[in-house]
């Protein structure tokens, strides 16, 4: 009987410490939802409440988070809209939009947005009038406090994987789309949300929601 309590305490501490983790990377993504919104005066807050978060479990991130505070912190808010901009607005290989990365601009992606906004209404959670559903960090934000550990996961790993592998991807330069010039510094708060997800990016044939979207199967 002794045994049989040991193993139910270790197993109930266990969960404890898993769910403590789940909070705590949920937290982090709230982070990040913040860092890639549109920039305000409390970006730099943010960078910094990030970095302090991933420097034990994930220092690489740590570095990439610094790395970005170092190539803003002399920055006006202005320049950095202006930086946000080119980046996120005006070039389509970083469109922050997980549907847009994932299925362009088709059908597949419209009915990909009427369900993430039916997710949000079973959640309470309230995205603004004025921003597309499927915004990264509009997403990110969902995610942070959303309790359904399921549903997280599928966003996670058939919503976030492909769609950062996609805007991190190294690219040969060509006429349509020439080199870059400029320095992306939003490029290393992709690559440490990247680390901080922890996610292999699955086969194609896995993808619920690329194989069911615009037929009758939920997202999830």
């Amino acid at each position: 009987e002794g045994g049989r309590r040991l193993r139910s305490d270790e197993a109930g501490r266990a969960e404890i410490l898993m769910t403590l983790e789940t909070v705590q990377k949920q937290v982090l993504l709230g982070h990040f939802g913040d860092i890639l919104s549109y920039p305000d005066e409390g970006l730099w807050e943010h960078v910094r409440a990030a970095e302090t978060a991933v420097l034990a479990p994930h220092p690489e991130a740590g570095v990439l988070l610094a790395n970005f505070l170092l190539a803003i912190k002399n920055m006006t808010l202005e320049r950095v809209e202006e930086v946000y901009t080119s980046i996120f607005d005006l070039n389509a290989t970083h469109h922050p939009y997980i549907g847009y990365q994932i299925f362009g601009e088709t059908y597949r992606r419209s009915v990909f947005l009427v369900e993430l906004k039916e997710h949000y209404r079973n959640h309470s959670f309230t995205a603004p009038d004025n921003e597309l559903a499927d915004r990264l960090s509009l997403m990110l934000k969902f995610v942070s406090l959303c309790g359904d550990e399921e549903l997280v996961a599928d966003i996670v790993q058939f919503g976030f994987a492909p769609s950062l592998a996609k805007m991190t991807r190294e690219k040969e330069p060509t006429v349509q789309e020439p080199e870059q010039k400029e320095y992306n510094a939003y490029s290393n708060v992709l690559r440490a949300l990247q680390i901080v997800l922890d996610v292999e990016l699955p086969p194609a044939k896995l993808f619920p929601v690329l194989n069911n979207a615009g037929g009758n199967v939920n997202v999830r």
